[in-house]
């Protein structure tokens, strides 16, 4: 059975960001606060699960082809949100993970616990033209949430050209002061490696690239090359733990501008943490 229609349903009904798990033999859940909240009592089957994740693709770019055992891709829904959906197969089965995010970035204002983080990020860009900043943090969805927060901010307040570079996009932006390219790894470029090279026809002013299981030396060129090019970079990748994040920069850290850590706080808010280094055990090796 598909039960995209009852996920659709209940989504709609949150305004905040959701995340829901199917998986074979069990109920449909939320994951909400730290607890597993579910969304019926219903025991879903393998081809449930199968049929929904179907269901859920037929939203997508057709250009993403067949689903095969492990996966992502994103759509809109007008009036819901931007639904990201990630997929693996467990002895056969699916297993689907299903973010929802708001159409509407919130504001660094409305997403931080400190409301000096705005006047920080401004100075950030106004000081630096070009470099690297590096954004840590355990929660995907909270640092996601955070760089389009900064991301929106700067299309808003400054006349830049912006590049996302993303797999799959969380949000979309909307032009501001700025002019924002938002490129899906997938669908409007083969590979990471592709869409970094492509960088040099566009010229932008500041580039975001995120979710990339690993960072290859190609890559790493690729990123400062785009610095050397007057680029201010944003880098996040939720598959690579902080020390190996951090060792990928060691060689380029007079490049690294900004350490930017994003932590849930228990109100509900973000705590942000800007360093203007990278850590002094990486320095002195």
């Amino acid at each position: 059975m598909n039960y995209l229609s009852q996920i659709l349903s209940y989504i709609s009904g949150n305004p905040d960001i959701t995340e829901i798990y199917l998986a074979p033999k069990a109920p449909p859940v939320d994951r909400k606060n730290g607890k597993l909240v579910r969304i019926t009592d219903t025991l879903l089957t393998s081809e449930d699960v199968r049929d929904t994740l179907l269901a859920l693709r037929s939203y997508a770019s057709p250009l993403l082809g067949p689903l095969g055992n492990e996966g992502t891709f994103s759509f809109g829904i007008q009036n819901v949100g931007r639904i990201r959906v990630s997929y693996i197969t467990q002895r056969g089965s699916y297993v689907v993970n299903i973010v929802k995010t708001p159409y509407s970035v919130p504001t660094l204002e409305d997403l931080c616990e400190d409301p000096k983080i705005p006047q920080l990020i401004d100075e950030l860009i106004r000081i630096n033209s070009s470099g690297i900043v590096l954004l840590l943090g355990a929660n995907p969805i909270r640092v996601s949430t955070f760089a389009y927060s900064v991301l929106q901010h700067v299309s808003k307040n400054y006349q830049k050209i912006i590049l996302v570079l993303e797999r799959p996009l969380s949000f979309l932006l909307k032009h501001g002061k700025s002019l924002v390219i938002q490129r899906e790894v997938g669908i409007d470029t083969p590979t990471f490696e592709d869409g970094l090279r492509d960088i040099s026809y566009v010229n932008p002013d500041f580039l975001y690239v995120s979710y990339k299981e690993v960072l290859p030396a190609e890559d790493i060129f690729h990123i400062v090359r785009a610095v050397e090019l007057s680029t201010l970079v944003m880098f996040y990748s939720p598959y690579m733990n902080e020390e190996a994040l951090l060792k990928s920069f060691e060689k380029h850290r007079e490049l690294v501008r900004a350490l930017i850590r994003v932590e849930p706080s228990q109100e509900g808010k973000l705590q942000v943490y800007i360093t203007d280094r990278l850590p002094l055990a990486l320095e002195n090796r």
